[in-house]
């Protein structure tokens, strides 16, 4: 199972006349076309997210923790070494043997269905940790292409850790192997197939000890009935016949919301785009009202005054382990109902234990009280963890859109997007810039001149600043910020400190260098630059 992630198409930087001491990190810009666009729309629209930070800085010392226990859980010891090493990185309660003792016996079966499953695997490819309260936090571990009983699978091992006296322990760890991922949604299937529209959830888990992970039937039906003709799923249509689905919900009659990422996949993806509800009714995009590239977040209107808006709630009076509840259709299948369960919310970002297919991407997430307290973004890493945007900014285009006859909502052709923006290059012209001694420097940088594999196809130093863009032919099969791990360890290993990262982009820095990596659909793009 590989991960389709989405990411901004970005124009190459050019540096003319700039001093390596004058750079200011936040005005330097590779998607500036991008920006232009979203700037020249319609200031009435502003979306303002004030508060909202893409930002997600790993913790070392919980990420050390991780690959440790990982090591054990995956090693080829007799289950009593490991469950004697297991023992040392596990959670003690100074105040609750109970809860020890509880965590002993979790830790047990979950070594039980590790060696029963034969697991093997070299590398860990991702690690994401969630903070969903003062003493608690959950450890995604994403390894890809893993033997299985000897089957090539992928694996995401997950590690609820509770702290005391400043030290994180293991409580509870589970396992899921793509397999229970193909089983999950191929039951969803059969059910639309039959014509129900009620879903169940993926994960169980309760966080909060509450134990409330079963929702009534009632309030599944109540929910989707009152909302579904507020939701839609988005198509974008090649002539290749390779289709790509995505999902969006009405902020009033007319308009939609979706994320901006996603529009802009299948603008440069697809030929033709279309939205779809729930009644079989198909309609056109006209264009783009509003947009806000750093949420990701995009408002469309369509061809006809149809749909009903959503209301919007508060995402900041969620508390752990409240459900939350989604309306879409997998691929254009039909419309049912799931639901999951709320981690925290940082900076505008909701943490979710909620399984998300590629096509639930910009789908709204409803609380118990049928209101939009979020929308699904693509930067999900594994099948337990899901990131949603809050809706919270959106309420008050809402209000500025609902005073307003549809006809006289101002729009941004979607063709002004198509011929402005989006060029295919049948073959791109390569040139390297940065002479032999100082590129021989340079490549030494966290052994980059090896680590990097893919195409190098433009290079240039000026002025103190390398700029390298590398092309990522598998980009539709994994985003490129992942074929740098092995350079991004060995810049924390040589001493670097890893300061800023959201969806897009990493910096890295020690006393001397400044290391910037960005991501795109096609490319990698790294600079380095003398502080």
């Amino acid at each position: 199972m590989k991960k389709i992630l989405f990411g901004l198409l970005l124009s190459f930087i050019i540096f003319s006349n700039v001093k390596a001491f004058n750079i200011d990190i936040n005005k330097i810009s590779v998607d500036s076309q991008a920006k232009q666009l979203s700037e020249n729309l319609n200031k009435t629209y502003n979306i303002e997210t004030p508060g909202f930070k893409s930002e997600e800085v790993n913790n070392e010392e919980v990420n050390k923790l991780v690959k440790e226990v990982v090591k054990i859980s995956l090693s080829s010891d007799s289950m009593t070494d490991k469950r004697q090493e297991f023992t040392k990185y596990m959670y003690y309660s100074n105040d609750d043997g109970a809860e020890t003792l509880s965590g002993n016996l979790f830790i047990k079966m979950y070594l039980d269905v590790i060696n029963e499953m034969k697991i093997e695997a070299d590398y860990i490819k991702d690690i994401r940790t969630v903070k969903f309260n003062e003493n608690d936090i959950i450890s995604f571990v994403y390894i890809s292409d893993a033997l299985v009983d000897k089957e090539e699978k992928d694996i995401f091992l997950s590690f609820w850790l509770k702290e005391d006296n400043g030290k994180y322990g293991v409580y509870y760890p589970w396992i899921t192997v793509d397999d229970d991922l193909e089983s999950y949604f191929s039951e969803v299937s059969k059910r639309e197939d039959k014509g129900e529209y009620i879903g169940g959830t993926y994960n169980k888990v309760s966080l909060s000890g509450k134990g409330n992970v079963t929702v009534s039937t009632n309030l599944l039906n109540s929910i989707y009935q009152n909302n579904i003709d507020s939701v839609v799923q988005i198509t974008g249509m090649n002539d290749g016949g390779q289709n790509s689905y995505g999902s969006g919900f009405y902020l009033r009659e007319g308009i939609i919301v979706t994320t901006w990422s996603l529009f802009l996949q299948m603008l440069t993806n697809s030929e033709y785009i279309y939205v779809n509800d729930a009644k079989g009714n198909t309609y056109d995009i006209l264009g783009v009202v509003a947009a806000q590239i750093d949420y990701d977040v995009v408002v469309l209107k369509i061809d006809k005054n149809s749909g009903k808006g959503v209301s919007i709630g508060s995402s900041t009076k969620l508390e752990l382990d409240d459900k939350l509840f989604m309306i879409n259709s997998k691929n254009n299948n039909g419309f049912q109902i799931s639901y999951g369960s709320f981690i925290s919310l940082n900076n505008g970002k909701l943490s979710n234990l909620f399984l998300l297919s590629n096509s639930d991407v910009g789908g709204a997430l409803f609380n118990e009280e049928g209101q939009v307290v979020g929308f699904n973004v693509g930067d999900k890493t594994n099948s337990e963890l899901s990131y949603a945007n809050s809706t919270d900014y959106l309420k008050e285009l809402q209000d500025i859109l609902n005073n307003q006859d549809y006809s006289k909502i101002s729009y941004t052709l979607l063709e002004t997007y198509k011929q402005d923006y989006y060029t295919e290059f049948e073959e791109e012209k390569k040139y390297n810039k940065i002479a032999n001694e100082v590129w021989n420097d340079y490549r030494k940088i966290g052994n980059l001149g090896n680590e990097i594999t893919l195409p190098l196809i433009k290079a240039s130093y000026v002025d103190g600043i390398v700029s390298l863009r590398y092309e990522n032919n598998t980009s539709n099969l994994i985003d490129s910020i992942y074929l740098v791990s092995s350079f991004t360890e060995n810049l924390i290993n040589d001493g670097y400190e890893f300061t800023y990262s959201d969806n897009y982009k990493k910096i890295y820095k020690n006393n001397k260098y400044k290391i910037i990596i960005k991501s795109s659909l096609d490319y990698l793009i790294i600079l380095i630059m003398e502080n």
